[in-house]
């Protein structure tokens, strides 16, 4: 597990911390999700480990790999904030404080159809929007910077997306980076989200192999479930220790993660 741990709190806290972000004055905070296929993956690439390890400020529980993780070791997750239902109700926080969004990822035209729908469904504004297919970084991050946004989603798939916002997070302007994988594919509608009886029994993830089979097949099964079973067994915790309130008007973040 390399120490990667996730912050086990339900949407509501999530929300309260992040609107906490927003109020911070010149700060800059990294919010990232973890799924079971994201410590497949972080346990070989070390970099990325260390990027969930240290330069997150806030990592959110994604899926039910996470979820039977969390309840085979003794605990239970408190909601399953993946980050295609829980960006839009950050978006609705970002409206009510009068924040916009970036959004930067997909092919063309992919981030910007989605921010139209973003827009419509949550009252955002959505300064600005580019493709993730791009060989100019500083002109990439001009264009972020140059719009003001104060929020920037980023979606070019688990480790890439957290190694761009860490590499070039100094330069960033937005308050808050996340990563968000396949977000905007989803909302505009390039990749169909499996029907809502799927998510209800938390078979979403099978829903995605019926739909790309060559591509994903080999990840569920050959990697992501065997090394679920490999981590029950090893008793290895997978939340934080829940042991950082701060008093009213003071910003909530998990301990020993503070810039």
């Amino acid at each position: 597990m390399n120490g990667i741990r996730y912050d086990n709190i339900e949407k509501k806290e999530a929300l309260k911390i992040l609107e906490g972000y927003l109020d911070e004055p010149g700060q800059k905070r990294n919010v990232f999700f973890l799924n079971i296929d994201c410590i497949y993956k972080a346990q070989n690439d070390q970099d990325y480990a260390n990027i969930l390890r240290t330069k997150a400020d806030l990592v959110l529980g994604d899926g039910i790999g996470i979820r039977l993780l969390t309840r085979l070791q003794g605990e239970k997750m408190a909601e399953n904030l993946n980050g295609t239902d829980f960006s839009p109700e950050l978006m609705k926080l970002a409206a009510g404080k009068k924040k916009s969004v970036h959004l930067l990822g997909g092919y063309d035209g992919v981030a910007e159809k989605a921010g139209r729908k973003f827009s419509l469904l949550t009252g955002v504004k959505v300064a600005g929007t580019h493709t993730g297919y791009f060989k100019d970084d500083q002109r990439v991050i001009d264009h972020i910077n140059n719009s003001g946004a104060d929020i920037l989603f980023v979606g070019f798939g688990v480790p890439q997306q957290e190694k761009w916002i860490i590499k070039y997070r100094q330069a960033l302007k937005p308050s808050i980076c996340l990563g968000v994988g396949a977000l905007f594919d989803y909302n505009a509608g390039r990749i169909k989200r499996s029907p809502r009886l799927f998510r209800t029994m938390h078979l979403e993830w099978l829903w995605r192999v019926f739909m790309e089979p060559a591509r994903l097949f080999h990840r569920y099964f050959i990697c992501d479930i065997p090394l679920l079973f490999r981590l029950s067994l090893s008793g290895t915790k997978i939340t934080k220790d829940p042991s950082w309130g701060k008093p009213p008007g003071k910003v909530l973040h998990p301990p020993g993660l503070q810039t």
